[in-house]
């Protein structure tokens, strides 16, 4: 890492702020490489690495292997960066969980969706909207209808230029009570002086679905329904002899997929003015068959750059069209149902409800069309002599259409006299930002710098949802809309809007590149709390101290950098959801005896003035070091202790009201991380690159207000308990099958019981699990050698639980209408069997039990690519300025510590019924 001392160099810009003046070593003056300067913040504050305070890691787009097939950037960098566990949805561009430093919040224990426990995500100076369901408890378009859609799957990988992931307080405490989840800022591309270039890249692969779900055959799902009949029948008989049909409904609804993806884009500039314009399409057939995801967009970068006066425009357009029929993937059809009748037509299942999957696939409509625009106007002027104003306006405008057509044809839209079932969701959401900031620098007496920002900003989000249901159709063998319903029509519509205002500062101090100190202080007000509690204050401090520009280091060659850095402060969090303080009503119409519209307390949400932000205070520490110039390393420990945690709790009934939103609770997340980035050879025939970390967290609920411990209902195993992780997973101890009578037996206030001599209730329960791991992290390399490219990215969690569905290996009452794995053969039939399930009956299964729980411990190949430079420098005068060509594999394979029994399912399979795919594919990327 090299030295600086004052004296002045314009760099680069990375995004869309201007130029910085960045201080330099006299006797080298020349650019910084993109990698050196690091964006701290949105309101146009960068430097470089060796002067950032906070704890801040620096992506930039040759660490992203853009080729992977993923549809949104966060999976494409999973384990790239330390502290940050990306939760993967095998779902395409379903929302997917990003987790910085651990939970930012208790997890909810009834229906409500609580607290967002996301990063604020910011492109370009826009804050990027979360598209959730509203959690009203009564609301139609909930969770449980509404399909959403992940925010970061309407970007184009490829236009990205850099991610800073921000975690500590000195690097996020600028954002104040949006930031209690950690701050992630993208910036993209943005075009160049000189003229056009024009860049174009194309990819085509093929998919499969892998770790896939072993299931029962036709005759031993014959074997297993005769005898759960013969257990539950008064005269012990089953009479459930197999019919010679085989069917395997998940070869049947799973293929193979393909995918294709194209960009072109064109920049260029004069002396004041650049631009860049790209267009990019892709199309994932995915591995299950008739789902799809489809992606259109546009996007546009201009710049002027006059003398004192810098402007920016971004704007992008996007089309994101998901087509997912194929919705029975957890319902996989018993394999004596066959798929077409005797005249070659889908046959019916003969089951109410659950439809032959495959009818459904060609005959059902699911899907959901969103077009959004985002789009940020940054102006910066110089006024005098270092002192700046900028000026920045960001939007995200999203429309959404989902439509959810059951059709008369099959068992999903025919019940009771009803033919057909309809179902249309919107969804018209904005959210703009807008923010003016004074900014001041200046170097004093060659050993002094300055720089302090102070601005204001205003925000605003509204989300208007609305819902249409209908039933039963003249027509029903295709998809119909709501309003054409013969017999029930209902329409439903909620509108969330929230305001805020803030007012922020930071100071940044350095004393002859040595001593930094940065200090930011910021006062938030929004619309979501009460009058009693709508403001709130936060702010960090921070400080380092770069060991090696002392001069007792000058004369050794072995540590080539060496910092500390400690940071402390305060954020808050006040995405806490849908008018939490002033309480929600129902309104009807005509109800009762009157001839007007008349409202009335929704029971489930009163009002409270006093619920107020949650609030984060952050500490942190941190060593960098640098071995000859070599090999980087960062090693950091923090606490982030969260109190005032938004929790439900239950209320006496005679206030009119059955639970209540309050600040009730409090908890931390604890933990090291350490990562490491080294260019072992850097020659000009030879490089190769290697990128480490490893990072661990624990959490700890540590104060709850109100009725005390809470527990969910059964099927979620989760508490609230003090002196427990919020992860936890609770429940009973599985000691196996009672061998002489067949039953499960569990531990219970330490004595063994058989699952019929005690009531399930949530004060026996114990801690069974844990979803949180113990620890996380990834390793990638890359060699380079002449022409020739390979890299690979490995990410792992160590520790951790899943706690998996009990209807595939022992729930068997649902064997009247699906199928079930493997696992559920190996059942109890007689005394004395040592067998891993109970004797098959109609009772109940006790959910939350560690039979249930499978170690989550697993290294991932994520991504392999290939790729070879093609020799057109031999070419004189040729029209293509380089091109080259790759091969690219995703989701390579799995390792897992707990291994799947010999032809049975374990955690391998069970962890997503949804499957995952691999996909192999090879493309092209040429400059002109």
């Amino acid at each position: 890492m090299k030295k600086y001392v004052a004296s002045a160099l314009v760099v680069c810009s990375i995004s869309y702020v201007d130029a910085q003046k960045i201080a330099v070593k006299k006797d080298s003056v020349k650019t910084e490489n993109i990698e050196e300067v690091v964006l701290t913040s949105s309101y146009g504050t960068q430097k470089l690495k060796e002067e950032v305070v906070g704890s801040i890691v620096t992506l930039t787009s040759n660490d992203i292997v853009t080729a992977q097939p993923y549809e949104s950037l966060d999976k494409m960098i999973a384990g790239l960066a330390s502290g940050v566990q990306i939760g993967n949805n095998s779902e395409l561009a379903k929302p997917v969980n990003i987790n910085i430093r651990g939970l930012g919040s208790l997890v909810p224990l009834n229906g409500f969706l609580g607290t967002s426990t996301q990063p604020l995500i910011i492109v370009d100076g826009i804050i990027i909207r979360e598209d959730q369901p509203f959690d009203e408890a009564f609301f139609d378009g909930g969770s449980s209808a509404e399909m959403n859609i992940n925010p970061l799957a309407r970007f184009n990988p490829d236009n990205i230029e850099t991610i800073n992931i921000l975690k500590d307080a000195a690097a996020v405490s600028l954002y104040g009570a949006e930031a209690a989840n950690g701050v992630i800022l993208i910036t993209t591309k943005k075009g160049k002086r000189g003229k056009p270039s024009y860049s174009i890249s194309s990819q085509y692969g093929v998919s499969q679905s892998i770790n896939k779900v072993k299931y029962l055959n036709g005759q031993q799902y014959a074997q297993l329904f005769n005898d759960y009949n013969k257990n539950n029948s008064a005269s012990g008989t089953g009479n459930y002899p197999w019919n010679g049909t085989d069917v395997n409904w998940f070869d049947v609804m799973n293929s193979n997929g393909d995918f294709f993806r194209t960009n072109f884009s064109v920049s260029g500039g004069m002396k004041h003015f650049n631009y860049r314009v790209g267009i990019d399409y892709s199309k994932n057939n995915e591995a299950k068959i008739i789902n799809s995801l489809e992606k259109k967009g546009i996007d546009a970068t201009l710049g002027l750059d006059y003398g004192k006066l810098k402007v920016n425009l971004y704007a992008a357009f996007n089309n994101l069209y998901k087509f997912q029929p194929n919705t029975y993937f957890n319902f996989i059809l018993a394999p004596d149902r066959p798929v077409y009748d005797a005249s070659g037509n889908f046959s019916l299942s003969g089951n109410a409800g659950i439809p032959n999957p495959l009818a459904a696939a060609y005959q059902n409509i699911s899907d959901v069309d969103n077009n959004s625009l985002l789009s940020s106007l940054n102006v910066n002027y110089e006024l005098f002599k270092n002192f700046k104003i900028n000026t920045l306006f960001g939007v995200d405008i999203s429309d959404k259409t989902n439509r959810d057509w059951k059709s008369g044809l099959n068992q999903s839209g025919i019940a009771n006299k009803v033919n057909g079932r309809s179902r249309v969701s919107l969804s018209d959401a904005s959210k703009w930002n807008l923010s003016t900031n004074l900014s001041y620098e200046r170097n004093f007496a060659e050993k002094h710098h300055i720089d302090v920002i102070a601005g204001a900003e205003i925000r605003q989000d509204q989300d208007f949802k609305e819902v249409h249901n209908g039933t039963n159709f003249v027509v029903f063998d295709t998809y119909q809309d709501p309003s054409l319903a013969l017999n029930t029509l209902t329409y439903r519509s909620l509108t969330q809007k929230n305001s805020g205002r803030s007012f922020f500062g930071q100071l940044n101090y350095d004393y002859k590149k040595k001593y930094f100190f940065s200090g930011s202080l910021r006062r938030d007000e929004s619309s979501t709390f009460g009058p009693d509690t709508n403001a709130s204050f936060n702010g960090g401090l921070g400080t380092s101290w770069v060991i090696t520009n002392e001069n007792f280091m000058s004369r050794q060659s072995v540590i080539s950098f060496l910092r500390i850095r400690t940071s402390y402060g305060m954020t808050g969090n006040s995405r806490i959801g849908s008018y939490r303080s002033s309480g929600l009503y129902n309104i009807y119409q005509n109800g009762f005896d009157y001839d007007f519209p008349y409202s009335y307390p929704d029971s489930s949400s009163p009002p409270n003035r006093l619920l107020s932000w949650e609030k984060n205070e952050k500490w942190n520490i941190g060593l960098d070091f640098s071995l000859f110039n070599k090999v980087d390393f960062t090693v950091e420990a923090f606490r982030n202790n969260l109190s005032d945690m938004v929790v439900s709790r239950d209320i006496p009934l005679e206030s009119g009201y059955s639970s209540a939103e309050i600040n009730g609770g409090a908890m931390y997340n604890q933990g090291i991380e350490f990562s490491m980035r080294a260019k072992w050879i850097n020659k000009s025939n030879f490089r190769w690159n290697s990128n480490f970390n490893i990072s661990s967290v624990q959490n700890k609920v540590t104060d709850l207000i109100g009725l005390g411990d809470d527990y969910s209902v059964a099927a979620l195993a989760r508490a609230q308990k003090i002196g427990s992780s919020t992860s936890a997973i609770w429940g009973y101890q599985w000691l196996g099958v009672n061998p002489s009578n067949g039953q499960d037996m569990y531990l219970v206030n330490g004595e063994a019981k058989d699952a019929n001599q005690f009531t399930p209730k949530a004060s026996d329960y114990s801690i069974i699990g844990n979803s949180q791991p113990d620890l996380i992290g990834g390793f990638s390399n890359s060699f380079n050698y002449k022409k020739f490219s390979l890299s690979f990215l490995i990410n792992f969690e160590i520790g951790g639980d899943v706690l998996t569905q009990g209807e595939l290996i022992d729930k068997y009452s649902i064997l009247f209408n699906r199928n079930m794995s493997v696992n559920a053969l190996d059942y109890w039939q007689n005394p004395g069997d040592i067998v891993s399930n109970r004797k098959p009956t109609n009772k109940a299964v006790i959910a939350n039990s560690t039979k249930y729980i499978y170690d989550n411990t697993h290294v991932k190949l994520q991504n392999i690519n290939f790729s070879y430079q093609l020799p057109l420098d031999h070419i004189k005068n040729s029209f293509i300025k380089n091109a080259s060509i790759f091969l690219d594999c995703t989701n390579v394979l799995y390792w897992y510590k707990q291994k799947s029994p010999a032809d049975k399912n374990g955690i391998r399979e069970f962890r997503y019924l949804y499957p995952e795919m691999r996909t192999f594919s090879f493309g092209f990327k040429a400059n002109f």
